[in-house]
């Protein structure tokens, strides 16, 4: 099916399952009247060459862009974000209590999209398991980032559990969906979920970057000014354990510079890790990974294409014998 075809589907699944909310209606329609980018749904169907479902792959795209939006409702109170795409977050609009009902029902409404569907016995326990995992370790990941202490002696591995956990969830979930819907055989999502979370943690340190293309800014960032445990926050304490890492972010340009800098040598050893476990998938998925890839993060890698352990940042923390790599150590099940 063509891609236009697709979209106007999951449009009208969105709308269904996630717009018509009862009283939550204004709210819900408020939301949705800027949509996102649709990224995760857009993985998920260009990673299913041959799906033998084309109903399920449309509804399971709508669950996956719909847990997506209630985590950016339920996020946006937490953060007191007042603006999200331009337009007034919900919370703001329309108040704490309204924001969490609305969040509530979009985690029902991705359930719903899915069991509303005929399909093989057991299939659809496989996919509500893979969601409800998601959600779970999201929302650990949320609660690791709210609770996080910018004084602990080991915060790059807190923002490593953060980030896998709260963002990569997400990624990996439509790559998980796609070994089970889009080929003519199920195959094993392991790999499409340690793929999925290694891309996630690399868009999260991309994202964290965004306020540093432009320093004059960062003393008006909301993460900053809420003292919110970030890659360059991780980074400084790294490069700088004794310094508080926001004054530091804010006041030592050289500092700065290098927290950057090692953020970028993160972001290219996740992207490194990523490419690793695509190649574990079938040639299409991996494919549609590596152009993902390209796409959303080539501008971004390190200058001339250093591989990440060449760069002054991460020499320095090899002498000093600091330097971990950015992988989460330990057992992270719990996460």
């Amino acid at each position: 099916m063509h891609t236009t075809e697709l979209n106007l589907r999951l449009d009208q699944a969105i709308h269904r399952y996630g717009e018509n909310a009862g009283a939550l209606t204004p709210a819900s329609r408020h939301h949705f009247a800027t949509p996102g980018k649709r990224t995760r749904s857009r993985l998920l169907f260009t990673a299913s060459p041959s799906p033998k479902n084309i109903e399920l792959l449309v509804h399971a795209a709508a669950a996956v862009e719909l847990i997506h939006e209630a985590s950016i409702v339920h996020d946006d109170i937490q953060d007191r974000t007042d603006v999200r795409r331009g337009n007034t977050s919900v919370w703001k609009e329309f108040g704490a209590n309204t924001a969490l009902l609305l969040g509530d029902h979009l985690v029902s409404a991705a359930f719903r999209a899915i069991a509303e569907v005929d399909t093989a016995p057991g299939l659809q326990g496989k996919l509500f398991i893979m969601l409800s995992q998601a959600i779970s370790k999201a929302a650990s990941g949320q609660h690791l980032q709210l609770s996080a202490d910018y004084l602990s002696h080991d915060l790059q591995t807190t923002y490593n559990n953060v980030a896998i956990s709260k963002t990569g969830a997400f990624i990996a979930l439509p790559l998980q969906f796609s070994n089970l819907l889009g080929y003519e055989e199920i195959l094993d999502p392991e790999p499409a979920r340690k793929c999925g979370e290694q891309l996630g943690f690399a868009y999260q340190i991309l994202d964290d970057l965004r306020p540093f293309r432009d320093p004059t800014t960062l003393a008006t960032d909301e993460d900053m000014l809420d003292r919110i445990v970030t890659a360059p926050v991780a980074a400084m304490h790294t490069l700088s354990p004794d310094r508080d890492p926001f004054t530091a972010l804010l006041q030592q340009q050289q500092l700065r510079d290098s927290a950057v800098e090692l953020c970028k040598s993160w972001l290219s050893e996740a992207l490194l890790e990523a490419t690793q476990f695509a190649s574990q998938l079938p040639e299409h998925s991996g494919a549609v990974i590596s152009q993902f890839i390209e796409t959303t993060f080539t501008a971004h890698t390190t200058e001339n294409n250093e591989s990440p352990l060449t760069t002054k940042s991460s020499q320095l923390l090899i002498s000093e014998g600091r330097y971990k790599p950015w992988r989460v150590q330990g057992n992270t099940s719990s996460i």
